[in-house]
């Protein structure tokens, strides 16, 4: 994160005075250059200015740093002394001319200004930033650099990955507060945020949503860019969103989901050949490559439809790949030459894609499989229009489905591998019940033989590492009046702000599984699948308030219960088919201790997180392992 140089506000009123007498004294100095006659008068003056006064000056700059604490409380009365000060500094930059007196009067009110109002400070230094109608005070939380803000894309740390900006600026309110506050601001180029987490104040600003007070900004953030707008993940108008979200919602049915099962199974067997195939050769695997191919798989067969060639497979999925990543670029950011981007090129080759399938549909009726064959025939029979999507709805859509499903699973599996990888217990655990199941139903993995009643453990480790790295934050919401979140006037979010949901500090604050240092966040020391299961009080249950993995309030995740089955079922097909990976990040003869070991031990070992901005936090090095052959038994490796 960008800090300025100077901590204390008021310094920097006075900082941006000096700095505005200085131009006016450099302007000057042009100005005499111009003119050869003046030129030994300039040189006398910046002689005697540079010699004569430089010792002086510097003692003074040397006690103002000695005294700096005494500033922080500077209380605003004393803006005349402070301009008393601005302007003997005035009378020794600058001589004495009518342009040189005006620009030093200028330079001097702005500084009294800025030091005497905080607001006014603000709002030139952080242009954009506004306050609630009522004379209330703004949120916790720091404003950042002037003019810039706090860029959090740059403030990941290995030590968790994407989102650490959420938890250093928590942990700073923390200290300040006594408790991380369920709303506290940010500013970054002329865009003020509220970061919303934490239980029922969570639930209750985003159930404001489609009220009056709230609605989406996506468009506003997003249009022009590379994801279509007009979608549910982004429809600020209430009729418009609940439309889409029933025939959209038509496609992803419980039954309609069940049917996927076959193709799911299918996708991730192919995964198991090529893991396979790598072990044969000796080389080892990257689960974050294995775990996106598989869903991109499933995006281009189940969502789609689609009957790709085998050689167009992996540049259909490269183009997938290419356009999701396009997406947070700065060209596309600040839209600059969108159209020209490789991501660009890749979603419209993907839509065209889209677009002939879509054909095949009309022309050949329904396949009664494929996501998008629901969408394509779905009709909304709610006040008996019979109204149907249009072909560029149902394109936007499809490319939505693709960008919230495929990235979203693809990390929380390479998670899921992961911290399998790190506890050979769970994994022997998980591989007991999947031979069960496997004695009971069959090979066939279905619907029913993955679901919670029947595999509960399966269900544990899913749900567990959905807590433990989940989606850094949703779509932003705009306030569209002030929002006085608890009636007493007392924490509002003002007009016009951006409401910044954090799932990532909804899930780190839930008081039922916190520790000390965020060690029920440590990959080793806090996985812990058995706080799900109902009959084992080893630990204590997430608090369903807290656990917000896919949202909560008008936006929660459509596509739920297709992506719960696309994981479980890979998860599931992993302990069947393979063996115990070997995480290739763990040192040799580590012990796999379930307790995470002191910093100071020779054995100490912490998972290093990629500080790439991503939708999930993941491992640096993708997890990378080695694949072995399944085994009864994994518990003393």
């Amino acid at each position: 994160m960008i800090k300025s140089p100077i901590a204390n506000p008021r310094l920097h009123a006075i900082a941006v005075g000096c700095i505005l007498l200085a131009a006016t004294r450099f302007l000057w100095v042009a100005e005499a250059f111009q003119s050869q006659p003046h030129r030994p008068q300039l040189q006398s003056h910046l002689h005697t200015a540079f010699t004569a006064k430089a010792v002086p000056q510097q003692n003074a700059i040397n006690n103002a740093r000695k005294n700096r604490s005494q500033l922080k409380a500077f209380p605003a009365a004393t803006a005349a002394t402070a301009s008393s000060a601005v302007a003997a500094l005035g009378r020794f930059f600058l001589p004495s001319s009518n342009l040189s007196k005006i620009l030093r009067a200028t330079a001097l009110v702005v500084t009294v200004v800025l030091t005497a109002s905080p607001r006014v400070r603000q709002r030139i230094l952080w242009p954009g930033l506004s306050y609630p109608s009522a004379d209330k005070e703004l949120l916790p939380g720091s404003l950042g650099c002037p003019f810039i803000g706090m860029p959090f894309m740059l403030s990941n740390k290995p030590s968790y990955g994407a989102g650490s900006f959420y938890r250093t600026q928590a942990t700073k309110l923390k200290a300040t507060l006594g408790k991380v506050p369920g709303l506290w601001k940010y500013y970054f180029m002329g865009m003020n945020f509220a970061v919303l987490s934490g239980g029922k104040t969570f639930q209750k600003i985003l159930s404001l949503e489609f009220t009056g007070s709230l609605s989406s900004s996506g468009v506003d953030l997003m249009e022009g860019g590379l994801l279509p707008t007009e979608t549910i993940l982004f429809e600020p108008d209430k009729k418009r969103h609940a439309y889409l979200r029933r025939l959209v919602g038509m496609a992803l049915t419980p039954a309609a989901v069940d049917a996927t099962a076959p193709t799911l199974q299918t996708a991730a067997e192919e995964q198991v050949s090529r893991m396979m195939a790598a072990k044969d050769n000796d080389e080892p695997v990257q689960f974050q490559k294995i775990c996106t191919d598989y869903t991109l798989d499933v995006a281009w067969r189940q969502i789609l439809g689609l009957e790709l060639p085998e050689e167009e497979i992996p540049y259909f999925e490269q183009q997938v790949a290419t356009w999701i990543e396009g997406i947070m670029t700065l060209r596309v950011l600040f839209r600059v030459g969108v159209k020209s981007t490789p991501g660009y090129k890749a979603r419209e080759y993907i839509a065209s894609k889209i677009g002939e399938r879509i054909d095949e549909l009309l022309e050949q009726g329904p396949d009664n499989k494929s996501t998008l064959s629901g969408m394509v025939f779905a009709t909304d029979d709610e006040g008996g229009t019979g109204k149907k999507l249009t072909r560029e709805e149902i394109i936007a859509n499809a490319l939505i489905l693709i960008f919230a499903g495929s990235e979203t699973s693809a990390s929380t599996l390479t998670n899921a591998m992961l911290f399998l990888g790190l506890h050979p217990s769970v994994w022997d655990r998980l591989f007991k019940e999947q031979e069960d199941i496997r004695a009971k139903y069959g090979d066939t993995i279905t619907p029913k033989s993955v679901d919670a009643s029947n595999a509960p453990y399966l269900d544990a480790v899913l749900k567990e590492s959905l807590r433990m790295r989940t989606i850094v934050g949703g779509i932003p919401r705009k306030a569209l009046e002030d929002i006085d979140v608890d009636g007493d006037g007392k924490t509002i979010i003002p007009k016009g702000w951006l409401v910044d949901p954090s799932m990532l500090l909804t899930h780190e604050e839930d008081p039922a599984t916190k520790l000390p240092d965020a060690m029920h966040m440590d990959a080793i020391q806090g996985f812990r699948p058995e706080r799900w299961l109902k009959d084992d009080d080893t630990y204590e249950t997430p608090n369903g308030e807290w656990y917000v993995p896919y949202g909560y309030g008008p936006r929660y995740c459509l596509g739920k219960n297709l992506a719960q089955l696309e994981m479980k079922i890979f998860l599931a097909t992993m302990v069947r088919k393979i063996g115990f990976p070997k995480l290739s990040m763990l040192p040799e003869n580590y012990d796999f201790s379930p307790d995470k070991k002191s910093e100071k031990d020779p054995n100490y070992f912490s998972v290093q997180w990629s500080t790439k901005g991503a939708v999930i936090p993941n491992a640096a090095d993708g997890v990378v392992a080695t694949i072995t052959v399944p085994q009864k038994s994994v518990v003393n490796i």
